[in-house]
């Protein structure tokens, strides 16, 4: 049982479509890069969530290379960035290390992608960033709509920053690991 089903609080929006921030979100599973099946609710209770879908969009290459050089500052704030991503690993156009600071997941049937909101009305893929707390809570969700950029890293690293303080039991630990 999480907090927020404790307090009575945990809510997951019904149906599909774009998750609001105070709601759980929605729970779902993929494969990942290394052939793991990844079901999202395993990470509650572990670390905060950084949910990246990639759309068809020019600007979401130079926001992977940013997660990737900043991947230090992401463990820091005990965040597990996800990247789903709308292809089979056999379509797979992203550069994949097994050193990689990130988890990539494959969406090929774009079940998630609809489930999650991040499709258009035209049935195109669009950028979506969902970060959520290490109880699943949605915190921020970030659209990128018309060609619009994603958020930069460092609003990502100072909303994940913000919601570790928020909750002091859950702050990072001070000592070193």
């Amino acid at each position: 049982m999480i907090q927020a089903e404790v307090g009575g609080a945990a809510r997951v929006a019904p149906g599909t479509g774009l998750q609001r921030p105070g709601f759980m979100i929605r729970d779902f599973a993929l494969v990942s890069h290394r052939g793991e099946n990844i079901r999202i609710s395993s990470f509650r209770g572990q670390s905060n969530l950084a949910l990246v879908f990639l759309g068809h969009s020019d600007a979401m290459s130079g926001f992977l290379e940013e997660v990737q050089r900043h991947g230090r500052e992401f463990s820091e704030q005990d965040t597990t960035v996800v990247i789903i991503v709308p292809c089979g690993s056999e379509e797979q156009t992203i550069s994949i290390e097994e050193s990689l600071p990130f988890l990539v997941l494959y969406d090929k049937a774009h079940a998630v992608y609809m489930l999650s909101g991040a499709m258009d009305e035209h049935g195109c893929t669009v950028p979506l960033v969902y970060l959520t707390d290490r109880f699943g809570e949605i915190v921020s969700t970030y659209i990128a709509r018309e060609h619009s950029m994603p958020p930069t890293i460092e609003q990502i690293l100072s909303t994940l920053e913000f919601t570790n303080h928020q909750c002091p039991e859950c702050e990072p630990p001070e000592w070193p690991r």
